[in-house]
């Protein structure tokens, strides 16, 4: 076993073709985004309901949960899923783990949109709203792809200084937790297109 964390961060290239993402991009452009909310544990006092908060104000980027429709995002969702099923199962057979050898499931696509300003502060993935009550589990592997780079700044910072060069197409796996911090730097110009799924 490796015990360098970074040999468990993967970067696939070119898993989704530039036409279908671009095509993404314009379905996304139709429908509603809402502002970005980090979950923040420990319940606000009244019932132990979680608080919900956003570190970067209005610089917090803006995201579609897709689980959330039907039609042409429904599609896409299920294409990126569809295409993530092989490369997850590459990540996990390459490691050759008698004890990690499957996974349940995987998260619908919860696809992000950063403008100029907009950032994703420095995090890792302690995801607890997949689970609920209909799905058992826990969270094991982070997915980030990415639909576009034609902008500038947006960086994805990995281990609090790894910068990660990321084109359109690419997908990016590592285990949710907190010894796999991420962050995306402002925007600069242009909007940023990504997704994000969990696999449980």
């Amino acid at each position: 076993m490796n015990k360098n964390i970074e040999h468990y961060f993967f970067h696939k290239k070119n898993v989704l073709e530039k036409s279908f993402c671009e095509n993404a991009i314009n379905e996304l452009k139709k429908n509603e985004w809402e502002k970005h909310v980090f979950y923040s544990g420990g319940g606000d006092g009244k019932g132990g309901e979680p608080t919900w908060t956003r570190p970067s104000g209005d610089n917090e980027p803006e995201v579609i949960n897709s689980e959330n429709f039907d039609s042409s995002i429904g599609e896409i969702n299920k294409f990126i899923l569809q295409s993530l099923h092989s490369i997850i199962l590459e990540y996990i057979e390459s490691y050759k783990f008698d004890w990690f050898f499957a996974w349940e499931g995987y998260s619908a696509m919860k696809f992000i949109r950063y403008s100029q300003g907009q950032t994703m502060k420095n995090h890792c993935d302690h995801i607890h709203t997949l689970f609920d009550g209909k799905r058992k589990g826990i969270p094991i592997l982070s997915i980030i792809g990415l639909l576009n780079d034609d902008y500038e700044g947006g960086e994805m910072i990995m281990f609090e200084d790894k910068k990660l060069d990321t084109k359109t197409g690419d997908v990016l796996i590592f285990p949710s937790n907190f010894l796999y911090p991420h962050e995306v730097t402002p925007v600069s110009k242009g909007v940023r297109y990504s997704y994000v799924s969990w696999v449980w």
